[in-house]
């Protein structure tokens, strides 16, 4: 599936107007619980006089006049200047195409985004916008890219809330929602705003900006704002527990060559070596988070949808942590098993997930 598939096979959002609402319902407010499901949140309702007078809806829900720039949004948040009729190409790879198939990019365009533009042609984007609006943090990531591990942590977040029915659409139709997570210096929650798309070969939504909660543009749409995606239903998933043992096979884990290359050089081109480094580095690491459960930091699974924990691990010199040993809670057998190994910008991304990481976890460029 590419950006530019069609609407009703690339995304099929409801919850335009004159149509069902998202993930069921009646559209009155309510939405309707599919079994098993984890209660919705109610749909929220256009206050009085929320009218967006600037993309007002027409009778099926999309703007006026069918298709057609959409009008600047001139918010110091949202995406300054005329949005773009169509959505640039991505350009083909493995980033571009595992982008396309996250549901924030099936939801809504983003706009030109400078990954897509290493060169800088482009100016800002809307993580570049996001990244201003929020509390100062190091987003930074692969290849020196300023955003990298921000835009990781939106999308996945985003994907989150999509599961837990917490994309809230307003009365009508006119505009979508959802909690980024993320709050400004003053604590107030960020969220994303979205008005319907113009493309008719494109994503249903174009993303109009980022607002804190206190903003009109959120207060006069939204009568209840969507919360932040959850990751944990028990806290002692984020905790390690010193009387679980941790069972690790270096062998199992190097014969996967993914695992082999986020090992530093020479280790990742000798297994046998790496064997042997990796089970000393791993008693270590075990009392070290014995010590300070701190240690070992939760993050966010996002293949198996479930919680984590990241253990240090020391292979060249004790100061140094060089990569982080994912490791899964075993229920029937109380121990904790090594999964994988992963690269510490990798590592850290899916710890931001959850919260900012212990201090020995940072991304790196």
């Amino acid at each position: 599936m590419t950006l530019h598939e069609s609407k009703p096979t690339a995304y099929p959002d409801f919850g335009r107007a004159g149509g069902r609402p998202p993930f069921g319902g009646t559209g009155t407010g309510t939405s309707a619980q599919a079994p098993g499901a984890r209660p919705a949140t109610e749909e929220a309702s256009a206050a009085p006089g929320g009218t967006d007078t600037r993309i007002p809806a027409g009778p099926t829900g999309s703007p006026p006049g069918g298709a057609g720039p959409l009008p600047a949004t001139g918010g110091k948040h949202g995406y300054l200047g005329e949005a773009p009729t169509t959505i640039p190409q991505a350009p083909a790879g493995p980033v571009a195409s595992r982008r396309a198939l996250r549901a924030l990019h099936k939801h809504a365009s983003l706009g030109p985004l400078r990954s897509d533009d290493p060169a800088g042609a482009a100016g800002d984007d809307f993580f570049d916008l996001l990244a201003r609006l929020a509390e100062p943090e190091d987003w930074g990531g692969r290849g020196g890219d300023g955003t990298w591990v921000l835009r990781e942590y939106v999308e996945c977040a985003f994907e989150r809330l999509y599961q837990q029915r917490q994309i809230v659409t307003a009365a009508g139709g006119t505009h979508s929602v959802f909690n980024t997570g993320l709050v400004t210096p003053q604590q107030e929650a960020i969220y994303g705003l979205f008005v319907p798309s113009r493309d008719p070969d494109g994503a249903p939504w174009q993303l109009q900006g980022w607002y804190p909660e206190s903003e009109r543009e959120l207060q006069d749409r939204f009568s209840e704002l969507p919360r932040a995606a959850t990751y944990a239903d028990d806290p002692a998933e984020l905790v390690y527990d010193w009387r679980r043992d941790l069972v690790v096979t270096p062998r199992h884990l190097l014969e996967s060559p993914e695992n082999l290359a986020v090992l530093p050089a020479p280790l990742n081109s000798n297994p046998y070596q790496a064997g042997l480094v990796l089970e000393g580095a791993v008693r270590r690491a075990e009392a070290r988070v014995r010590r300070d459960y701190r240690a070992a930091v939760p993050c966010w699974d996002p293949a198996a949808e479930e919680v984590r924990l990241l253990v240090p691990l020391s292979l060249t010199t004790p100061e140094t942590v060089d990569t982080a040993l994912v490791v899964t809670r075993e229920e029937g057998q109380n121990v904790y098993r090594g999964q994988a190994l992963l690269a510490l910008d990798t590592a850290y991304a899916r710890a931001r997930q959850l919260a900012r990481p212990h201090d020995w976890l940072r991304p790196r460029s």
